[in-house]
């Protein structure tokens, strides 16, 4: 008798639960899923403050192709470096693939109006519709 009973303990003993280990797993998918969105803007970008807010009707947001100008004039066009002279037959590519391209372009407030000037340029030439990023002021 007490060999089959220390037979059935080490037979529950085999068994793993896997539930820790599941909780674990959607924790971190959690974690993942916030984070990634963030991870999308690597250049360190000082936006300008808006004091009124317009509300847009903004396509779908595949369609959506974000233009960051950082404070040194380097710029990205989604998550690649660009230079600002290639930006103008980059876009026209884009918008020929995506004709509802939109464009937000994300300058940081120090930056000088010429280099802005140039990537305004650049997008009203490729046609693409212009979304301009600001931080809303929330002083009021």
């Amino acid at each position: 008798m007490r060999r089959s009973r220390f037979h059935a303990q080490t037979h529950n003993l085999a068994e793993l639960n896997i539930t820790p280990l599941l909780d674990l797993v959607f924790v971190l998918l959690i974690i993942f899923m916030i984070t990634t969105p963030l991870m999308e803007q690597q250049l360190p970008v000082d936006l300008p403050k808006s004091s009124t807010s317009l509300p847009t009707t903004m396509p779908d947001p595949k369609s959506i192709l974000t233009l960051t100008l950082a404070k040194d004039g380097s710029a990205l066009l989604g998550s690649e470096k660009v230079r600002l002279d290639q930006l103008t037959s980059l876009l026209t590519q884009r918008k020929a693939r995506d004709p509802e391209l939109v464009v937000s372009l994300r300058a940081d407030s120090s930056l000088a109006y010429e280099t802005i000037f140039r990537a305004l340029e650049a997008v009203r030439s490729a046609g693409a519709r212009l979304d301009l990023a600001n931080t809303p002021d929330i002083r009021k």
